[in-house]
């Protein structure tokens, strides 16, 4: 994977922004060669590699990755049910996965993906309070959103259900899927267009949506206002 010009840009300015040390978990099918290299098949796999490793260098040694093989290590594979590769997950100070990561965060999502790093390293968004103050009114939830790299309008969804995932204290875990890298999985759940916003199975968000829509879907319309723009 190469960069443009604006890429390094965004990348030097806005990995210097991260204000606690974080870590991701990485999972490919690497294999290590004679020599000790380790050689992907996967070949997203080595692009996304690429990017974690140019992002970790940006950060000024606040950004971790640890990749673990789908090949070598079967049991982390397992534990996290891995069944997808490329897969990138963020885990709580627990070790409890939040975010699942089936997509490529490059191109028009490089952005909303580095947004979602600063916010897991404790950058607060304005409307963070809010959600917090919402925590009591949501059920244990799972989120799946579906997104596209080509999508417009993904980028500006994407960082507010990392947010909701990120702040929760356990109670929303998040799956972001391409749906161009996972057909199979785009096909299960019929999505045709993206984004797509799929709340526990049940309720679901076509196209865009603001922090508010996605509180009164998780709140089922009880959320308190609390100073949050309606």
């Amino acid at each position: 994977m190469s960069f443009t010009e604006r890429e390094k840009r965004i990348i030097n300015n806005e990995m210097s922004k991260l204000k606690n040390e974080i870590s991701l978990k990485f999972f490919t099918d690497y294999i290590k060669d004679e020599e000790g290299n380790k050689i992907r098949k996967c070949m997203s796999c080595n692009g996304i590699a690429t990017l974690l490793s140019a992002l970790a260098q940006s950060s000024k040694g606040k950004l971790a990755v640890e990749e673990f093989s789908t090949e070598l290590d079967s049991e982390d594979s397992n534990n996290y049910k891995i069944d997808k590769i490329p897969t990138i997950l963020f885990l709580d100070k627990k070790g409890k996965e939040i975010i699942r990561y089936t997509a490529i965060p490059d191109g028009n999502e490089l952005v909303p993906f580095i947004k979602t790093l600063q916010i897991y390293s404790g950058k607060s968004p304005f409307y963070k309070d809010q959600i917090k103050s919402n925590l009591n009114k949501i059920d244990k939830s799972d989120i799946k959103l579906f997104i596209t790299q080509t999508c417009p309008y993904c980028p500006q969804v994407l960082p507010i259900a990392t947010l909701f995932a990120i702040v929760a204290k356990g109670k929303i875990s998040l799956d972001i899927v391409d749906i161009n890298a996972n057909p199979d999985i785009a096909q299960r759940y019929n999505v045709s267009g993206v984004p797509f916003t799929l709340i526990n199975e049940k309720e679901s968000i076509s196209g865009m949506f603001t922090p508010q829509d996605l509180l009164d879907k998780l709140t089922k319309g009880q959320r308190d206002f609390g100073g949050m723009y309606a």
